[in-house]
C-alpha cells in the first residue's frame, strides 16, 4: 500500500495493487481542511482552532473524533466506534535524517508504519505503507490512513515551516 500525492495542493490518494482505493483533498494548498470520499461515507476534517492543532473528524456531517497535536509533537487520533465506545491512535515521528511515522493502538501496539519520500514532482511526499498488525480489518486500516496520512503531512509541512524559520 501507498499514500500517493495526487496534487501540489496536498492532496493524496490510497493506492493498494494498482488500485485507488481513496483521494483526500485539501480545500487549498496545504490548508487545515480537507475531504475523502470513502466506503460510502463522506469524511471531513476541519480545524477546531486557529492554531490547527486540534482538528475535527465528520463522517456524513456528523463529528466522530478528533486529530490532536500534542506538545511532543505526537499526533492523536480519537475515534467514536458505533457502539459508543471511543479509541485512542497514537501518530508518532520517528527518526532523525531517516524518518518514519509509527501508528500505536491503546496498548501500544504497533499497527503500521508510513515511510515518507519526497515527490519533487509535485512537492509533496508519498509515503510507504508498511502494516505490521494484521489483527485490525482492512477497512479499519483504511479509514486509518485518512487521518495518518493527513497527520502526517500537516506534520512534515510545520517542520518544513519550523526549519524555514530558524534559518531566516
Amino acid at each position: 500500500m501507498k499514500l500517493t500525492s495526487s496534487s501540489g495542493k496536498g492532496n493524496f490518494a490510497l493506492v493498494k495493487e494498482g488500485q485507488e482505493i481513496f483521494e483526500l483533498k485539501y480545500t487549498n494548498w496545504f490548508a487545515s481542511k480537507a475531504r475523502a470520499e470513502w466506503a460510502k461515507e463522506s469524511i471531513e476534517i476541519r480545524p477546531q482552532n486557529v492554531w490547527c492543532s486540534k482538528f475535527d473528524i465528520f463522517k456524513n456531517d456528523l463529528d466522530q473524533g478528533d486529530i490532536i497535536f500534542n506538545w511532543k509533537g505526537n499526533i492523536i487520533i480519537r475515534l467514536m466506534q458505533e457502539e459508543g465506545v471511543e479509541k485512542s491512535y497514537l501518530l508518532k515521528a520517528k527518526g532523525f535524517w531517516n524518518q518514519s511515522f509509527e501508528l500505536t493502538d491503546e496498548a501500544d501496539n504497533v499497527m503500521l508504519l508510513l515511510a515518507p519520500s519526497m515527490n519533487w514532482k509535485k512537492l509533496n511526499y508519498n509515503y510507504d505503507v508498511q502494516q505490521i498488525s494484521e489483527e485490525y480489518e482492512e477497512q479499519h486500516i483504511h479509514e486509518l490512513l485518512i487521518y495518518c496520512g493527513f497527520g502526517a503531512n500537516l506534520y512534515m509541512t510545520m517542520m518544513a515551516t519550523g526549519v524555514a524559520g530558524a534559518v531566516s
